[in-house]
């Protein structure tokens, strides 16, 4: 008989990380395109999900799929997700999908009382206190996502299309943000911004340039960078008050593309963070994302 495959998956807003074990035993990864059900869409989200896997098994049926998804917070995406893969993979008997923040604390944390701050594409904040579960933020790039890559990406946005109103003066940050979205002019920013559906990933993607703009001094890359420490603090706060975390002590996870390697943003939210939440211990991941999710594929059988 052959071994029982599990295939664990990290689905985000700019990239999909699918990890594949064999009877226990990791065997390969692959990163494909963005797969978050809220900004793409359940059916591009789900495509794009099973493209990785059938990259990773070769055809072969898994027996345990679990997807850790960035935007299938809300029960009604959750369960249209979980309908298309069963779709997809029908010899697959154990289908999963839960957001990404439980996969995110368990990739630095395996057990135990904790917060999770994530930013990425998104930000959200998420703890856990024994069984209590509490999540804060996460509520897209509409009404939510303060502190995160898109948030500031837009940041930056804005300033150009003050710069092009005649309202502020042009540097480094507006003239990196007008090269990135190939806007030289007002009516290319509208166009690159309204001409299409709006894509969230490519203003996003202005963010780790703002971060090294802001390392090296510009003040208006900086004050992005500040603003965005300050809401993603708040969101830490809310859900160690929230949670009952407040005065335990509690490790907060750094997890998301911005809070990968250290930066201005990183040591403003740590040094926010180590100030309001007395006793808190920053911690970084130890294992990537997929890698979590795998673990949980695994238990699924």
């Amino acid at each position: 008989m052959s071994e029982p495959i599990a295939v664990g998956v990290d689905a985000g807003g700019t990239a999909t990380v699918a990890a594949l074990s064999r009877g226990g035993r990791y065997e390969a990864s692959v990163s494909t395109g963005p797969a978050n059900p809220s900004s793409r869409g359940t059916f591009a989200a789900a495509t794009e999900i099973a493209s990785a896997v059938r990259q990773l098994t070769h055809g072969s049926a898994a027996q345990a799929l679990f997807v850790a998804a960035a935007g299938a917070g809300r029960e009604d995406a959750r369960d249209a997700l979980v309908a298309s893969l069963r779709l997809a993979f029908p010899q697959t008997p154990h289908v999963a999908v839960e957001d990404d923040t439980r996969v995110a604390l368990r990739a630095a944390l395996p057990e135990g009382d904790g917060i999770v701050v994530i930013a990425g594409t998104g930000s959200v904040a998420y703890a856990e206190n024994g069984a209590l579960r509490t999540r804060i933020g996460g509520a897209g790039y509409l009404l939510g996502d303060e502190g995160s890559a898109f948030a500031i990406g837009l940041a930056a946005t804005k300033l150009l299309a003050r710069v092009y109103d005649g309202r502020g003066r042009p540097d480094e940050t507006t003239e990196m943000a007008a090269a990135e979205l190939d806007a030289p002019d007002r009516d290319a920013l509208l166009g690159a911004v309204y001409g299409t559906p709006l894509d969230v990933a490519r203003i996003a993607s202005l963010a780790p340039k703002i971060l090294a703009l802001a390392g090296a001094g510009n003040r208006a890359s900086t004050k992005i960078v500040q603003g965005a420490a300050q809401e993603l603090g708040d969101l830490a706060r809310a859900a160690a008050q929230q949670s009952g975390l407040q005065d335990a002590e509690p490790p907060v996870v750094f997890a998301g593309g911005l809070l990968r390697e250290n930066s201005l943003l990183s040591f403003l939210l740590e040094t926010r963070i180590t100030n309001e939440i007395p006793g808190a211990s920053v911690v970084r991941l130890r294992d990537e994302p997929a890698q979590a999710a795998l673990r949980f594929a695994e238990e699924l059988l």
